[in-house]
């Protein structure tokens, strides 16, 4: 099959798995957010980002290594193994040591605990990684798509659903994040790594560690941006503030998250391919911001518009004080994307010196914007975000520009498609929104905001039909894909 064909197939792959555990996150979280309290979230939520300060050096960037990597000879699999296994278990000890501070620093009594107990995570990860790492390799997410579901209705269903039942609280999400882990990294390890050749040199070593430590460093300071207003919340303002926090920023991730991971996913691994087909490159680039851009854009206004219900939905009554945060957080939603989506590609150019200066002037106008807005609470905090990712989007727009050299009009397609989205959909839910009587239940208004989202966007696919049809990415799927060919009109 042609690498353009496992793409398909990997994306065919990838929707069958987002939709699925997307629907069973939604159940799951509507369950499970009334049988737990926010600060039960806000716990694990607060471990999360404590454990994330070290995971990016446990993890040591060794899966980008394995997917980026042009050839993986004899003994390179072994060598990732081996430096993958040891940072992980190095890691796993400091995390157990560190959890009396973490819970010090915080101020949330019960935290050191679910921090060790978390952090045999990072000793699954070790062999976890490099099984995942030769998956999105190979482009093969059936076996991905398989475990993944497998994984979350065994850990989150059989085990972390009744657990909260039973009055288990915050260890209900602990156990059910362990046990998912333990499976996906044993059927992910019997899959790949069974005939694995351990021996290897150590040049081997050195070029998962001299990779991996610079995506390490990277991935630190994205850290370092991405959690720094979570790390604010629980410091300050207590469990209860972060929980509320964690659930709204989830919220606004969700509908874009899964859908968007699909074709990053499979990018990263078919970019690194290509190498110094730069034309074909950026042909790739293009259509994935395209994509991305424009659906993130189009969700973002949707979930801004529809807030109030999906917080009455899927969490319940007692959450209403995350609608506000919700609003903002999914106005962030769509730079977001676009970032990643050209993160994806420097990774997989290796550019890591430029994703660094990135990250490091976004901290920088995060922590600005923040100490300006702290003042106004959770809101302010938000707005930080929200001022923040925007301006890491730009900064990335701007360096993309100068590695691709794409004109003016294709940055203004870019655009149009985003605009059009988001304004289309945020009206059409709007519209959804007021004029469904307020003393319908709330789960039919939900779905009528839905219906309305969906209207919205078909509309803007409608109104972007031409620009789409001149585009050179779009024409070089025209006759490889027919839905595009009997949509898009002869120009």
């Amino acid at each position: 099959m042609s690498r353009l064909g496992r793409l398909g197939h990997s994306v065919k792959w990838g929707v069958i798995s987002t939709a699925t555990t997307t629907l069973l996150q939604l159940t799951l979280m509507a369950v499970m957010a009334r049988l737990l309290l926010p600060a039960d979230y806000g716990l694990v939520a607060t471990a999360g980002i404590a454990l994330r300060f070290l995971s990016n050096f446990a993890q040591m960037g060794v899966m980008q290594a394995v997917v980026q990597k042009p050839q993986l000879g004899e003994g390179d699999i072994g060598a990732a193994l081996h430096v993958s296994v040891s940072i992980s278990m190095i890691f796993t000890i400091v995390a157990v040591a560190a959890a009396p501070l973490a819970q010090w620093f915080f101020g949330m009594p019960g935290l050191g605990w679910v921090i060790a107990a978390l952090s045999l995570n990072f000793a699954l990860g070790g062999v976890g990684n490099i099984a995942t790492g030769i998956l999105r390799r190979k482009l093969d997410f059936r076996t991905l798509a398989l475990i993944e579901i497998g994984s979350y209705v065994v850990g989150y269903g059989l085990v972390g659903l009744p657990a909260a039942w039973a009055g288990a609280h915050a260890w209900a999400l602990v156990a059910a994040t362990l046990v998912a882990a333990l499976l996906g990294t044993t059927v992910g390890g019997i899959v790949t790594l069974r005939v694995v050749r351990l021996g290897h040199e150590k040049v081997q070593r050195h070029h998962f560690l001299s990779f991996g430590g610079r995506f390490a460093l990277i991935g630190f300071l994205e850290f370092l941006s991405s959690s720094f207003d979570t790390v604010v919340i629980g410091k300050f303002l207590g469990p209860a503030a972060a929980g509320l926090y964690n659930r709204a920023q989830l919220l606004a991730q969700i509908p874009v998250d899964r859908p968007a991971a699909i074709l990053t996913r499979a990018l990263f691994p078919s970019l690194s391919a290509l190498h110094s087909e730069r034309e074909k490159q950026a042909v790739g680039v293009q259509l994935s911001l395209m994509l991305i851009g424009g659906y993130a854009f189009a969700a973002s206004a949707g979930v801004a518009v529809a807030a109030p219900d999906i917080v009455a939905v899927l969490l319940g009554q007692r959450w209403q004080s995350s609608v506000p945060l919700l609003r903002i957080l999914s106005l962030a939603v769509g730079p977001m994307f676009v970032t990643n989506v050209i993160g994806v590609t420097f990774d997989s150019l290796g550019l890591l010196r430029r994703k660094m200066a990135v990250q490091v002037g976004m901290l920088i106008t995060l922590a600005l914007s923040m100490l300006l807005l702290y003042p106004q609470g959770m809101t302010g905090i938000a707005l930080a975000v929200l001022i923040a990712e925007t301006f890491r989007a730009t900064l990335y727009i701007w360096l993309l520009h100068r590695e691709f050299r794409f004109c003016a009009r294709d940055w203004w397609t870019c655009a149009a498609i985003a605009f059009t989205n988001a304004v289309t959909v945020g009206a059409a839910t709007g519209l959804a929104f007021v004029l469904v009587p307020i003393e319908y239940p709330v789960s039919l208004r939900l779905v009528l905001d839905m219906l309305g989202s969906a209207g919205g966007l078909l509309l803007a696919a409608i109104i972007l039909r031409p620009l789409l049809a001149r585009q050179t990415a779009v024409r070089q799927l025209r006759g490889r894909i027919p839905l595009l060919d009997r949509f898009l009109p002869v120009i």
